[in-house]
């Protein structure tokens, strides 16, 4: 029953090529987040120099190898969901604003907390030191086994648990709940 609301909702929202392009712009963008967060020092650098678009492009191609080699490629693949499932989200509360006038309240901020823990967990325990020392725990993700998945691995479930509930807010606007 879960999947046909999602599937529902997703037709309804993506059938419209600005909300496909909106969540493919907005994927981009988390995605080219996560890079600049984990190599901020170079991008800092690189700008100083020179900003031409090319260089930015390359700089930003070789931030995502070395988080690929220094963390692996499951974290990887964390990266990249979290970036997709942000996209998706994100756009489909745009299209329910939209449509019914309304955030929708707590299960839309849920998502906003699956993306945050997703970036906090984007690359590398090293890399995600700056990140995690917001919280007090500088180092932190290097005791844990999976090296940063722990954070990663729930933001991902926390991320289709939020579609799910945005996808039913979707399914049900324009239908009186009386």
């Amino acid at each position: 029953m879960g999947v046909a609301i999602m599937k529902g909702a997703f037709r309804r929202v993506f059938q419209n090529p600005l909300y496909v392009a909106a969540s493919t712009l907005i994927s981009a963008f988390t995605f080219f987040i996560f890079i600049l967060v984990n190599n901020f020092s170079t991008f800092v650098t690189v700008l100083g120099l020179d900003s031409s678009p090319r260089l930015l492009l390359e700089v930003t191609t070789n931030g995502a190898a070395n988080i690929l080699g220094a963390s692996g490629s499951a974290m990887f693949a964390s990266i990249i969901t979290v970036s997709i499932l942000s996209g998706i989200t994100i756009s489909m509360i745009i299209y329910q604003i939209r449509t019914t006038g309304s955030f929708g309240g707590k299960k839309n901020l849920a998502s906003f907390s699956g993306i945050f823990g997703g970036t906090l967990s984007s690359a590398c325990s090293a890399c995600s030191t700056t990140l995690i020392s917001i919280l007090g725990a500088a180092g932190g993700l290097a005791i844990f086994p999976l090296k940063g998945l722990e954070f990663s691995l729930p933001s991902i479930g926390i991320l289709v648990v939020s579609m799910y509930f945005i996808s039913k807010g979707v399914m049900g606007s324009g239908k009186c709940s009386i």
